[in-house]
């Protein structure tokens, strides 16, 4: 099974409001941690353009002054060479030099009479290893690889959290209305026994206990509506969206509808859930930049032994006017280095052990983090039946009521508390929802599920 969240779509610069849906793109495309990621890709791959730019022909062009005291003359030496590194163990190059008093006339028969010119090859047999370029070239391939990797896997996880802060400032939002109702209830009923009190038939006990009432509704809107005001502003913040943008809340959006239907339908059962983080293991995003990691640490160790062995080369080249081809077979051995050549192969050994052994630690703490989900969604499960049978009972405990009142035993005040409540057990049902929504998607991504188009 294949989701994405929502398709990217093209978000107005310059909108002054937006939907959920278009906030979330925004925040995927803005967000900083996200953007640091990306400015590391962009770095590597101008390191690559670099590197392989290396590769081409690079030619230089050097002319130097000579002043002569005595006669005041000057005259000026000229060099020109190119190099061209043809593949890993072949290299060409040549060179162009001459002499010449006058710098902006150019003569071709002085210039012939006074070149000299060189060309030179050189053949690597032993051992075969990379150039430095190729060197750079593998580990910085390797480090994009990783960092790509990486983005894919935090631009969803980014729109999860965005989704769960979102769904997070409704239900603040909803509460603080609720607590809004309780304050008008609150004050009501202080002006109730107030009434009472100035036709005799109240106490002043009752006036106190309707005051600390009021008061604590009061605070507790207070104390709700800054939470709602500091969540908002942590999420817009994350997001990176404009100041000028406001995001229109709306409770069950199109998105969390789709998502709601798309982890419904997810078939995540006790009989195949241990194959399913199995499979999901060998594919994480970690597991791979790991073993990544390591398969670079076990080339460096080959170029570091490759480094301590003899070398042979085969050099071959023309000179110019000499006119004379020549041949030559270069050997070289370190004889003594003071152990420093064993020391750093036994170095990068121990660095290949030891990411064996992170590597180990990161497959078990990861399969224990989606035992951990899958879990969690049982219980998140469990405990929305819960909360929906408590829904029920208290619905059930308000027509009850709601006949009481009709018949004249109980108050209208006393209806609308109940009537509260049963709000703010729809807001709990709400939450225990949004728990299981949230807790689903994160199952979902880590075993593969939920795939996002780069």
């Amino acid at each position: 099974m294949i989701f994405g969240l929502f398709l990217m779509m093209p978000v107005n610069l310059q909108a002054q409001e937006m939907t959920p849906e278009e906030a979330i793109i925004w925040g995927v495309e803005h967000n900083i941690d996200l953007e640091s990621i990306r400015n590391n890709i962009s770095e590597l791959e101008r390191t690559l353009k670099i590197l392989d730019a290396a590769e081409l022909f690079q030619v230089d062009f050097n002319a130097t002054p000579i002043w002569c005291f005595g006669d005041d003359s000057i005259s000026t030496e000229v060099d020109l060479s190119a190099t061209k590194l043809i593949t890993a163990d072949f290299n060409l190059s040549t060179k162009l030099s001459w002499e010449t008093d006058n710098f902006n006339q150019f003569d071709l028969e002085e210039i012939n009479d006074e070149i000299n010119a060189s060309i030179y090859l050189e053949k690597t047999f032993y051992p075969d290893t990379l150039t430095e370029n190729e060197k750079q070239t593998y580990t910085t391939e390797n480090n994009l690889e990783t960092k790509i990797a990486e983005l894919r896997w935090e631009e969803m996880e980014k729109q999860i959290e965005f989704i769960q802060d979102y769904l997070n400032i409704i239900r603040l939002e909803e509460q603080l209305v609720i607590t809004g109702e309780r304050v008008i209830l609150a004050q009501a009923e202080l002006d109730r026994v107030n009434e009472q009190i100035k036709l005799g038939e109240g106490g002043y006990q009752q006036q106190t206990e309707a005051q600390i009432t009021l008061e604590e509704a009061r605070n507790q809107e207070l104390s709700q509506k800054q939470q709602f005001i500091q969540a908002k502003a942590s999420w817009v913040l994350t997001l990176g969206l404009p100041q000028d943008t406001e995001v229109v809340l709306e409770d069950n959006f199109n998105l969390v509808k789709t998502l709601n239907a798309q982890m419904e339908d997810l078939s995540i059962e006790q009989e195949n859930i241990e194959q399913l983080i199995e499979d999901a293991l060998n594919l994480n995003y970690q597991i791979q930049n790991s073993e990544r990691q390591k398969e670079g640490l076990v080339k460096e160790l080959e170029w570091t032994e490759a480094d301590g062995k003899p070398k042979v080369n085969l050099v071959g080249g023309y000179k110019y006017p000499d006119e004379e081809w020549y041949m030559m077979v270069g050997f070289s051995v370190n004889l003594a280095d003071g152990g420093a050549q064993g020391l750093e192969e036994e170095q990068k050994k121990a660095d290949i052990e030891q990411q064996q052994v992170n590597l180990d630690y990161l497959y078990e703490r990861l399969k224990l983090e989606a035992e951990q989900l899958y879990n969690q969604d049982t219980y998140n499960q469990l405990n929305l039946k819960t909360q929906e049978l408590a829904l029920a009972k208290e619905e059930n405990k308000y027509d009850i009521m709601e006949m009481q009142f009709q018949q004249g035993t109980i108050s209208r005040t006393q209806l609308d508390q109940e009537k509260i409540v049963v709000r703010e057990k729809e807001i709990v049902v709400k939450q225990a929802e949004d728990q299981w929504l949230i807790n689903r998607l994160e199952l979902a991504h880590f075993l593969g599920f939920l795939v996002q188009e780069m």
